[in-house]
């Protein structure tokens, strides 16, 4: 088994493979090979060898430069650098650990909005001591409801970490399956089509859902103005689900509410956004996934993925 690994950002030093990695991977299979790519050249120039690829990226073009290939694995979260259409015999794979990580960050987020965190920040220059200013919006995340929309490997994730502060879970999902060990008696696994029926219950709702025709704008002007007025909305899945223009003109008559955003539709977020403008909304550069460990569990992953074929 030959296989070519391309797991190199040029912007990120967290998204690279390194010599200690690709030990590991030696060691764990003796019996392979393991070809290291740092640039594109390097990887097209490996592809006639490869059964098996390892990228963060994959063109369409690139099926005929790989006649053994049969296992394209990406340790990214979804597919959308990688054509729709495989290659005959070519078997698609995307890794599911982010959620170990995105946890912490919605958590993060979520204790910013209960414990008025972004508020307090906010103010800091303006108010020598907004004490009273912070006092209505301030409650604990234990007891709160959370409602996460997308309830997948990373929503599961979320909802895990959260559950360790008390709240209370509702998991919405196309298929509910099977509850989660973690779930206690208040928490729900649910069918999507419920949500419209939970947003006026929600103190925080996570949203986690992939790019597709089904989940462009799902958090519409009318779902979002179902949720109280002092609602956290969480968005580190992917951009399309959100009208951006919509949670800015809700935001700006909603002082309480607030938004903590990863993706968006463009990125980088256009300068001109409305929503760089509000002092209720936190962007984040597409980084929720981010760490040092990223690598390390995508490798953790890619062993479990190789020695069960």
């Amino acid at each position: 088994m030959i296989v070519v690994l391309w797991v190199h950002s040029n912007v990120f030093a967290n998204f690279r493979l390194s010599e200690a990695h690709l030990h590991r991977l030696q060691q764990s299979f003796p019996g392979a090979t393991f070809l290291r790519c740092e640039t594109q050249e390097q990887f097209l120039e490996a592809l006639p060898r490869a059964d098996v690829v390892c990228s963060f990226r994959f063109k369409a073009e690139w099926f005929s430069r790989a006649p053994r290939l049969r296992r394209l694995i990406s340790p990214t979260a979804g597919r959308d650098w990688f054509p729709e259409e495989l290659s005959p015999g070519v078997k698609f794979e995307f890794s599911t650990f982010h959620g170990r990580i995105m946890a912490e960050t919605v958590v993060a987020m979520m204790l910013s909005h209960a414990r008025g965190l972004l508020r307090a920040y906010s103010l800091q220059r303006d108010e020598a001591w907004p004490n009273q200013t912070l006092e209505p919006g301030l409650r604990l995340l234990k007891g709160s409801r959370v409602t996460v929309l997308g309830f997948g490997h990373i929503g599961s994730h979320i909802g895990r970490l959260v559950k360790c502060f008390g709240a209370v879970i509702t998991g919405l999902r196309r298929s509910p399956g099977a509850r989660p060990d973690y779930f206690a008696a208040g928490d729900q696994l649910l069918p999507a089509e419920n949500l419209d029926e939970l947003l006026p219950q929600t103190d925080h709702l996570v949203l986690c859902l992939p790019a597709n025709p089904e989940t462009t704008g799902i958090a519409n002007a009318r779902r979002l103005s179902l949720l109280p007025r002092n609602a956290g909305i969480y968005n580190v899945g992917r951009g399309n689900v959100l009208d951006e223009q919509t949670l800015a003109d809700l935001l700006a008559v909603r002082p309480l509410c607030e938004a903590y955003l990863d993706v968006f539709r463009e990125e980088p977020l256009p300068a001109e956004s409305p929503l760089r403008n509000l002092s209720n909304c936190l962007i984040l550069p597409h980084i929720s996934a981010n760490a040092p460990e990223y690598i390390d569990l995508f490798i953790d992953e890619l062993i479990q993925r190789l020695a069960s074929e």
